[in-house]
Parts: structure tokens; sequence; C-alpha cells
């Protein structure tokens, strides 16, 4: 979910890079968060009975950002379940076309459980909160920190749903624009290299690989523009995308327009505006930070992308706090945006972007660009599918020390063709042991007979 801001009205043409921790925000918290700048109606005048409840505040003490969990009392757990309920309704983005929280039917059915024992250890707490709020949202999950760190997805479909413990960053376009998606136990293993390589196919095709979209990678990501102009030229060219779990969209971005100059559509994006989504996205951002996962010369980015959250979260607790009758959220929505490549003409040659299971994320969004552009081609498998949510969130529980890692902004494919945890279906599989020399193959002599772009639509055209 990677900073340069998306705190901006609808807009028709191509903005600037944006990011969790945006100039926007920073611009919006300056301007003391008018209404105005939330693209929002006046609040109406309420009587002091109907005033909305303090905001609660769900920033994590340094000293537990990777505490050890508790088990709690059944009474402890209650108060748990109700702060993660807070969570999800001041702070998660959602699928579209469903609500950010549980019914309270549900809520009330894992208050009676939680009642049915005297006492709740952390892993048994986050597997029923965990069964409580699942959705199918490839990022979205459950678990604690501490010397023996617990992950569980929570989609539906994820099984089995224990996964190793990942580091979690902040999704957006600043730190790292969406989050690198959690693994699973089927993912395949991510592959081993340098962050960019350009190589050549035993046929001379020039073969991009791009592991990641991790900021901590922006030196060698810098060099994507670069590259793509220079591929663009090519006859052929590869760009080997399998086991890019994502990162900073922000590079990804750049790369897709950098191989033509049409108009693309940009992907549809819902940001929730909030006390708690600041205060979780700087949680994410401050953990990354004390486990060292940013090396040296990313860090002071991350120091200013924090400094910049913190700031919106102030200012927006500074605001409800002026104002009785001021929304717990806001959703800010764009939707039929269009970017512009920035090539000096249309892609000339064939580009095959060859996938698997191990692209996610920030790599999906570069697809759902890159595929509007003709001469392109997808090849390999189905992706991961985990990019309708991100710009992930971090709150922790404070008694149990449950974690909770919950997507923030909402993305949508502009053409219809992604599905949330099936990933995008390539427009020729490919398996085996040489894909790469396949991929090649079909970049030099083109699609087999009958083959065709999967999907509703192949053109950024009016919605």
């Amino acid at each position: 979910m990677p900073p340069e801001s998306s705190l901006r009205r609808p807009r028709r043409a191509a903005t600037a890079a944006r990011s969790c921790a945006s100039v926007a925000w920073a611009a919006l918290a300056g301007a003391a968060l008018s209404c105005a700048a939330l693209a929002c109606a006046p609040a109406p005048a309420v009587a002091p009975s109907q005033a909305p409840a303090p905001l609660r505040s769900l920033r994590i003490a340094d000293v537990d950002l990777d505490g050890e969990p508790r088990t709690v009392s059944s009474a402890e757990a209650i108060l748990d379940l109700d702060d993660a309920r807070y969570a999800f309704e001041h702070a998660y983005a959602g699928l579209d076309g469903r609500p950010p929280a549980p019914s309270p039917l549900a809520l009330a059915r894992a208050e009676a459980a939680l009642r049915g024992r005297a006492a709740w250890r952390p892993g048994e707490l986050a597997r029923l909160l965990r069964d409580v709020f699942a959705a199918p949202d490839g990022h979205l999950a459950f678990g604690h920190g501490g010397r023996a760190p617990l992950r569980l997805t929570a989609a539906p479909a994820a099984a089995p749903a224990l996964a190793p413990a990942a580091p979690a960053a902040c999704a957006g376009r600043g730190a790292d624009a969406r989050t690198e998606a959690p693994p699973r136990p089927l993912d395949p293993p991510r592959r081993p290299g340098p962050p960019v390589e350009l190589t050549q196919s035993r046929d001379g095709v020039p073969v991009l690989a791009i592991r990641t979209f991790s900021a901590a990678a922006a030196p060698a990501l810098a060099a994507l523009p670069a590259l793509a102009a220079e591929l663009r030229r090519a006859p052929a060219f590869v760009v080997d995308l399998r086991g890019n779990a994502g990162g900073n969209y922000l590079f990804a971005e750049r790369f897709a327009l950098a191989l033509t100059d049409a108009p693309l559509c940009a992907l549809d994006e819902r940001e929730v505006i909030s006390v708690a989504a600041a205060e979780g996205r700087a949680n994410s951002a401050r953990r990354r930070l004390a486990r060292g996962d940013v090396p040296p010369e990313a860090r002071p980015r991350f120091v200013e992308h924090l400094a910049a959250l913190e700031r919106v979260a102030g200012a927006l607790r500074g605001r409800a706090a002026d104002r009785a009758a001021a929304a717990p959220r806001v959703d800010l929505t764009t939707r039929g945006a269009v970017v512009r490549g920035r090539a000096t003409g249309p892609l000339e040659g064939r580009a095959v972007f060859l996938v698997d299971r191990g692209c996610a994320s920030a790599c999906e969004m570069l697809l759902a660009l890159v595929r509007q552009i003709p001469g392109v081609l997808v090849v390999g498998q189905n992706t991961r599918g985990g990019m309708s949510v991100g710009e992930l969130a971090l709150f922790r529980l404070p008694r149990s020390g449950v974690t909770l890692s919950l997507g923030t902004r909402a993305y949508r494919d502009p053409l219809g063709d992604f599905v949330e945890l099936r990933g995008f279906e390539p427009d020729v599989r490919l398996d085996g042991a040489d894909v790469v020399e396949g991929a090649a193959a079909l970049a030099l002599r083109g699609a087999p007979s009958g083959a065709r772009r999967r999907g509703a639509r192949t053109s950024c055209a009016p919605r």
C-alpha cells in the first residue's frame, strides 16, 4: 500500500506520485485539515448526547513494537476484541462492497465464545480474531511478535493459515508503496539475485529481471525508467517478475510509463483518512525501523515518512477535538483517472512479462498498467492475488499483544480482470524449468495461434 500523496480530489489527468506519508497529507495537516481539503461536507451540529465517543489512540509504544504477547482473561480478551473492531471500523479500507468490520451479530457471537473460557493464550486469541474478521484479502493478517512470532493470513482460501512471520512495511508510495505481500505456504520461493538485473536469452533477447520494488532497493530501482527507454526500442524483450512480492508502487509505475506514450487507465483507489489509519501506518514504519529492516541509505526517507505520518495523526486528532461532530474517518475515492506514458512514442517491439504466484501487490499493480499497452503479452502462471487492499497499518491489542495488519487503501484493476486471491491470469501459460527461454521465444515469434488477451477489455476506453 509506498511517500508522494494520495490525498487529492478525483482527477481526470495523471497526478504526481503519491505515498502513505504523502506531500498532500503533510499539506493537509498544515492547513488545519479543512473539510474542503478532505472533500467532505461540513458536519451538522449535534446535541452533546449525540456526540461521538472520544477517539482512541492506537499508537504502539516503542517498547511494545515487537514485545512478547501474554495470556489474558476472558474479560481482557473481550476488551481486545472491541479494540480490534475499532481498528477495522476506523482504518480498514476493505474490499469494495463489503463493510470494514463484521456485523454486530458476528461480534456478539465472538464475545460469547470469549466468555466461554477463563483464559486465552495469544495464539488462540489470534486465531479466533482471524476467523471473526476473515476476508478474501491477501494482505490481511493476525499474529504476534516476541520470541516465537506468529502470522496468520486472514484469507479464507489460504490453507494452512499459519505462515512465517514477516516484517511489515508501510504500504503506500513513499517508504514502501505497498507492503510486500506476506508469504503463504504454497508460494514459490523468492528468487535470489540483485534487485534489477539485465541479461540475455540464448537467442539474444534482452531479459530484465525485477525481483522487488522495495524502497530498500531504491538505488537499483531508480534505473528502471532508463532501462525501459532502452528496451522499448528492441524488437523483443522479456521482463521477468517472478517472485516479486511488491514494495513501492512508484517504481513500478515509473517503469510502465517509460515504455509508452499511450494514455493508460490508472487503478481506481479508495483511501481511508483517519487518526487510526495514520497511527497504524506509523506503527508499521516504526516497527520496520526498530527491527533494522531498513538499510542505512534508505533510513532518512523512512524517518521523514514516519514524521509526516505522526504529524498527520496529530493534526487529525486535533481537528476531531475541535469539532464534536467530526467524522472519525473519511474514504477518499479516485476513479476514472488516466495517466499518460512518458516515452517519446509507442512501444516499438514485443514485450513479454513473465509472472508466477510470487508476483504480488505492487508487482500486480504494474501488470494492471502494462496489460493496456499494445505489444505486451503476460505469460507464465497466475499471479498471487494480493493487490486489492494495501498501504498497511499495524495495530497491537494492548492486553494480549495480538497484532492486526490491515490495508488502509483499496485498489481496483481498471480493466476488471484482477480477482483477489486468484490474481491475473496469463495470456499464455508457461511451466517447466526453462520458462525464461520460452518467454524469449514468445517475444521473438509472438503468441501461438489462437491465444488471445484474457479479460474484459484490452485498452483504456471511456467507462
